[in-house]
């Protein structure tokens, strides 16, 4: 890596990721370093922030309000339905049959009409 792109590198590994920066005089002491770090993470996943579960869908607020405004789609369906489908392109595209399972005939049909009557 050349010096000019060092500092950018260097605030992104420390303030963005929260990582330290250790220092090693070459390659090699570089990749075993590594190879530590990344066999010491491995015993505690949940500290390795890469090794995180992403958050749900469902924590976001606004979209499961915005979900909920479907004609018979309520608290109770809408987390049911993003957890199946996961985004509002996915459950605009889905099929009656594919609804059912998840909402029940009526609401999967209100659901279907209120997607094809948009477009």
């Amino acid at each position: 890596m050349s010096e000019q792109y060092f500092p950018a590198v260097q605030k992104f590994t420390v303030l963005d990721l929260g990582m330290v920066l250790l220092p090693v005089a070459s390659q090699r002491e570089a990749s075993c370093l590594i190879v530590q770090l990344v066999q010491e993470q491995a015993r505690e996943p949940s500290r390795n922030p890469f090794l995180r579960k992403r958050r749900s869908v469902l924590s976001e607020a606004s979209l499961v309000r915005t979900v909920q405004q479907i004609p018979g789609v309520g608290r109770v369906k809408a987390p049911l339905l993003l957890q199946r489908f996961s985004s509002i392109q996915r459950l605009s595209n889905a099929s009656t049959q594919e609804l059912e399972p998840v909402v029940g005939q009526a609401a999967a049909q209100h659901i279907h009409a209120f997607f094809t009557q948009l477009r």
